[in-house]
Parts: C-alpha cells; sequence; structure tokens
C-alpha cells in the first residue's frame, strides 16, 4: 500500500523559523483564488484552524507539530483540486514557497 500523502501541499517553513508565517500564505490564497480565508477554534481552547470554499469544497490550512503549513487536497473533488493546484502554479503570489 502506498504511504504517501495524495494531495497534499506543504509549504516549508524559512530557516531561522520556528514555524511558518501564516499572513502571507492567506494572502497569497485571497489573491489567487479569490476566496476569503478565515481563521476560527474548531475546539473551546484549541487552536486556530484558516479554513476557505472554493469551489463549493471546504480546505483547511492546518499547521504540523514541526511548524510547516500543509493544504490537504486530498479529500476534495478531482476536477476542484487540478483547478486549485493550476491557479497556484500560475500564480506569482506562490513563487519560491
Amino acid at each position: 500500500m502506498d504511504k504517501r500523502a495524495f494531495g497534499v501541499v506543504n509549504f516549508v517553513r524559512g530557516k531561522g523559523q520556528t514555524r511558518y508565517a501564516v499572513e502571507p500564505l492567506k494572502t497569497a490564497l485571497e489573491a489567487t483564488l479569490n476566496v476569503r480565508v478565515t481563521a476560527k477554534r474548531e475546539k473551546l481552547f484549541g487552536p486556530k484552524v484558516h479554513s476557505f470554499t472554493f469551489m463549493g469544497e471546504t480546505m483547511k490550512v492546518l499547521m504540523t507539530d514541526s511548524g510547516d503549513a500543509r493544504l490537504d487536497l486530498g479529500h476534495i473533488d478531482d476536477e476542484v483540486r487540478e483547478t486549485l493546484l493550476e491557479h497556484m502554479r500560475q500564480s506569482l503570489d506562490f513563487d519560491g514557497r
């Protein structure tokens, strides 16, 4: 069985940073995909989870234990995933990320 993460986009934190800065990623997603990224707590005292809706599918930007940001696209529709990835590939906001 293949153990690789299907449809996962990782945003690796920069050298010397303890965690990935969410604001630049949030700004880039909003500009590229024309969406509104919201931050809310899933549990009463849990960490804030950033999420957005694109073409009717809700996606979450999760922070990993190592401090990187992760966008899991494995559970959404194939057409939506391909459209989102193509927008991100063509966007200048995601160069070098």
